[in-house]
């Protein structure tokens, strides 16, 4: 591969319209990106979106990874062409994870897609209720753990890969990343918590999504610098992504940026300097998820410096055979969920509803067996 392929593979980007056009077809040939995520824009109706999925699978290069937000609950994609997914707090409470990272996987399957950005990982607290609602599996790490765990085993069966998200941790965030850069005010030891499911989840990982939030504790334990210094997003910092991710935790997966476009990572910079910042922090993989022409502008703006400054070349080299490491899986798990036939939609739908039922059902039992519990030596039936 010479620079710009390398540098395309390392750009997950998204695309302006729910149908293949000329406008699509020159985007994809100017940045060739490693991936693309689709978002509801894209999503006109179940049998369109699959033609547009293949579309793109075919204009892009070998195993390329076509992704989709499918937590459940608030964040599902699919929602308006099957059914909504239930929520994850009440899926984790009904003991249910394993089934919906089945159904998550056979939805996505359906649509010859090959990965889900999911579970999230973050702890919920008070804190970040306003923002996170009832994405969060629970309030400790055993819970998101728990969780987590029986996601990523759902959604393999149908050979979809999950990416963990967001590192290092949104739990205590109260300000809408989108909007705003949160600061997590959190000693070090404090942050262990936060940090717990995903080094406990690490290994079964092929990818992990790091947030546009500042820790400065992690800042300081890591990058050998004051607490006190400018915030920094954990996307654009060294100390956290090569610093603790890679070096002290180890993570081998692919390191994955969440969306320049975001106001959380463009406090004080432009989306070009971001791209940048990124790249040299340790991220792998970035993503691009808004205009097609800010795509193009970045990738044009990355090019050029990794033209002229060899360091910034290799980083992109080092970072493209990541990417190419983490699609070679993808090939072996495709032959999984490239069906040659349209998925039965209603069948989905029906099951959608079964599944979001049965959840219902479970999560109220569970929450009337937390709150009244059974005294012990009583007997049960």
């Amino acid at each position: 591969m010479n620079l710009a392929q390398q540098l395309g593979q390392v750009l997950i980007v998204g695309m302006n319209d729910a149908t293949w056009s000329d406008s699509a077809e020159r985007f994809l040939r100017h940045v060739r990106p490693g991936g693309v995520i689709f978002f509801q824009r894209n999503i006109t109706g179940a049998p369109e979106f699959r033609e547009l999925v293949l579309r793109v699978r075919e204009r892009l290069d070998a195993n390329p990874i076509l992704a989709l937000d499918l937590e459940g609950g608030s964040v599902d994609r699919l929602r308006q062409v099957l059914a909504p997914l239930p929520a994850v707090n009440d899926v984790a409470r009904a003991g249910l994870g394993e089934e919906l990272g089945r159904m998550a996987g056979r939805e996505l399957a359906a649509f010859s897609l090959n990965v889900d950005f999911a579970p999230v990982l973050d702890l919920g607290s008070p804190a970040s209720r306003g923002v996170m609602g009832s994405r969060t599996a629970g309030a400790t790490p055993r819970e998101v753990i728990e969780f987590g765990r029986s996601f990523l085993r759902g959604l393999q069966e149908y050979g979809i890969v999950g990416c963990g998200k967001h590192f290092p941790g949104l739990g205590s965030g109260q300000i809408d990343s989108h909007k705003e850069m949160p600061v997590v005010v959190k000693t070090e030891r404090e942050m262990e918590e936060d940090l717990e499911p995903f080094r406990a989840l690490s290994s079964e990982l092929p990818m992990i999504m790091v947030a546009h939030v500042s820790c400065p504790a992690l800042e300081a334990a890591y990058g050998g610098g004051r607490e006190d210094r400018e915030p920094v997003p954990a996307t654009l910092s060294s100390a956290i992504i090569s610093g603790l991710l890679k070096e002290k935790m180890r993570f081998e997966g692919v390191v994955l940026g969440d969306d320049l476009e975001m106001g959380g990572a463009l406090q004080g910079r432009t989306m070009e300097q971001a791209a940048a910042a990124a790249i040299k922090a340790g991220c792998d993989a970035l993503l691009l998820c808004g205009q097609q022409s800010n795509t193009e502008r970045v990738f044009d703006a990355l090019l050029r410096e990794a033209d002229t400054d060899s360091a910034f070349g290799a980083l992109i080299e080092r970072a493209a055979a990541k990417v190419l490491i983490l699609k070679d899986r993808l090939k072996i798990l495709g032959n999984l969920n490239r069906a040659t036939a349209p998925a039965d939609y209603q069948k989905l739908r029906d099951d959608i509803a079964t599944l979001s039922a049965l959840t219902i059902k479970r999560a109220e039992a569970a929450s009337i067996a937390r709150d009244h519990p059974i005294a012990e030596g009583e007997p049960t039936t």
